[in-house]
């Protein structure tokens, strides 16, 4: 599912229209069928607020197929600028011919039935301003569009919640909070803004008939990670596969008092379907981790380079501790790989290692193999100097740029994570806030760095495991308040078995 701008949906639209043919009654229609899809049709009585553009039009085409289903139907053409033009007239009339109730609301006239109407429909269909908005809003439709919000609940924007900035994802100073979303062929860039949350709803995306072929002539500016992708990136268990088929995965994590975090992203990597795993971690924590991995190697102080050089992927920084020693024995491993020149190995950097390496980015820049780092906002904070709410406003941006500078894989954890290597993008929807509890990241990183192992490119393997960690949180938070960590884990095989099948 791609993730496009303003400016790309409306070149595909025209191309659409001017250079293949289709007109743009049909992809109305199609939009306005693609609508019912996601309405209750259970409900009698349907109050669709449309606009003069085509968002109106959209509107309108809605209410011929309602009243064709039977349903009490209700228009108000908000516009004081004359009747619909273009595509959108064709509609109008239709509706007109039809003996559908049209009523204009100007801020003259008829607001107060406006109103009235607005409180007795089961649904409210917005079809007043598209994504085609710029410049502030009236103080009328600031007006109109606050009056809707005090029935959100009832509220089915098409393609947009009005008022709301579709790049920006903030609204203009207003906009409609809708119950549910129905946009039309990618997913809005702004939508995956924070500041757009109250405003959406449930957000579905609906194809209308622009063609693929159309679409793969544009560039986007990211893409979904849906469950069709993660399929397709799964690693093939080969019926002559063994132990060095799936890969070797050096863990070099935990200390006294964080010898979880060793356990949690140790047994990650190896229960994803990593063929070995080795554990580094502090001598204390050793004593107390051989124990409890049986099924996991332990390596000495003195072993630490032998294990760097045996292994496929280093998954390096879960409760480490944010020290010298540590940024020492990162600098040991960065060391190692590339003076080994290990070109086809990758290296996890999280927690720890990145609260080290904020220091030290320029030492990513000339290295032969490939870094993955797994920032949640407070550490991307640390990394960038640009504050939580900046990040979280311009996720795909200041991830995409970050990645180019320092050519690394950039996992940027939090709702809507973004994985970028700064050309590709890919935005992850599963997770939810049932997994908000310590330990998560560290199997997060244990799960990249597994499939990695495996041998999926970085970023594939950044995006795979991102949709398998939150996919895995959404099952169990069907039926849990909250999840631990753990509990991930023993899910994982169990999780990946599904998908595959």
């Amino acid at each position: 599912m791609k993730i496009a701008d303003v400016k790309t949906m409306r070149a595909m639209d025209e191309k659409a229209i001017n250079e293949y043919g289709i007109p743009g009654i049909i992809l109305m229609e199609n939009a306005a069928l693609a609508l019912l899809k996601h309405m209750d049709l259970n409900k009698k009585y349907f109050v669709i607020v449309a606009g003069k553009g085509n968002n109106g039009g959209d509107g309108f085409a809605l209410a011929r197929q309602l009243k064709n289903l039977g349903k009490e139907v209700d228009l108000f053409y908000v516009s004081d600028r004359g009747e619909p033009e273009g595509d959108a007239r064709v509609f109008y009339n239709m509706v007109t011919k039809l003996q559908i109730s049209i009523e204009n609301v100007t801020k003259e006239k008829n607001l107060w039935l406006f109103q009235d109407a607005l409180e007795e429909a089961d649904v409210i269909i917005d079809g007043l301003l598209g994504t085609g908005l710029s410049g502030e809003l009236s103080p009328f439709l600031q007006e109109v569009i606050n009056t809707m919000n005090y029935y959100h609940h009832k509220i089915i924007s098409i393609d947009v919640p009005s008022g709301l900035l579709v790049d920006e994802g903030k609204p203009n100073p207003v906009a409609i909070k809708a119950k549910k979303t129905v946009t039309f062929e990618c997913m809005k860039k702004g939508f995956l803004a924070y500041s757009a949350l109250p405003y959406l709803g449930e957000t579905k995306v609906v194809p209308i008939g622009i063609p693929e072929q159309i679409k793969n002539s544009f560039v986007f500016s990211g893409e979904i990670i849906t469950k069709k992708m993660a399929q397709d990136l799964l690693p093939v268990r080969k019926i002559i596969g063994h132990k060095n088929t799936y890969g070797h995965v050096l863990v070099v994590a935990g200390s006294p008092g964080f010898t979880g975090a060793a356990l949690l992203s140790s047994r990650a990597a190896l229960v994803t379907g990593a063929g070995l795993v080795s554990l580094y971690s502090h001598e204390k924590s050793m004593e107390t981790l051989v124990l409890r991995l049986t099924e996991i190697m332990s390596l000495n102080e003195d072993k630490l380079e032998d294990g760097v050089k045996n292994a496929q992927v280093v998954a390096f920084g879960p409760g480490l501790g944010n020290t010298r020693d540590t940024q020492k024995l990162l600098m040991r491993v960065i060391k190692t790989l590339h003076e080994e020149g290990k070109t086809d190995a990758t290296l996890v950097i999280d927690a720890d290692g990145l609260n080290v390496l904020k220091t030290r980015l320029e030492i990513l820049k000339p290295l032969c193999f490939q870094v993955i780092l797994t920032p949640h906002p407070g550490e991307m904070e640390r990394l960038t100097g640009k504050t939580k709410l900046e990040i979280e406003e311009n996720r795909m941006e200041i991830a995409k740029r970050f990645a180019k500078e320092y050519g690394v894989i950039l996992v940027l954890k939090g709702y809507h994570t973004v994985v970028t290597d700064g050309d590709k993008v890919y935005v992850n929807q599963t997770g939810s806030s049932a997994m908000a509890q310590g330990g998560m990241g560290d199997v997060l990183t244990g799960i990249i760095a597994s499939l990695a192992g495996q041998g999926l490119p970085a970023i594939e393997a950044a995006a795979l495991g991102v949709y398998l960690h939150g996919g895995i949180g959404d099952e169990l938070a069907k039926n849990q308040y909250s999840i631990k960590a753990s509990e991930i884990i023993d899910n994982i095989p169990f999780f990946m078995k599904k998908l595959q099948s």
